[in-house]
């Protein structure tokens, strides 16, 4: 991941998944910088390892007994694969870099 190309950063909740439609989904909010479709988020690993994935699409949502609007970051991958990999790595209570390049 280039840094340079970062442009923001999102702290997720929680993330899940829908199979059927081979979408993954992120739950959280923007700290900081800016995020839109077809940005990637890029979930670190390790220093030297991460996922990248490009969004599909952004939403705002609320929750019941939860004043805050949240964003909901939708990536519809082609692969089950790709799906399986993001859904794995139980991506919550943490941040992840928004990019405006990365790995499709």
């Amino acid at each position: 991941m280039n840094l340079n190309d970062k442009i923001g950063t999102f702290r997720v909740i929680s993330s899940f998944t829908i199979r059927r439609k081979n979408e993954f989904f992120l739950i959280g909010e923007l700290l900081e910088g800016s995020v839109k479709e077809f940005n990637y988020i890029n979930i670190i690993l390790n220093s030297t390892l991460y996922i990248s994935a490009k969004i599909s699409s952004v939403e705002y949502i609320e929750m019941a007994h939860d004043p805050k609007i949240y964003q909901l970051l939708i990536i519809k991958s082609l692969e089950d694969e790709m799906n399986d990999i993001l859904f794995c790595q139980n991506v919550g209570h943490e941040n992840v870099y928004i990019t405006s390049s990365g790995m499709d």
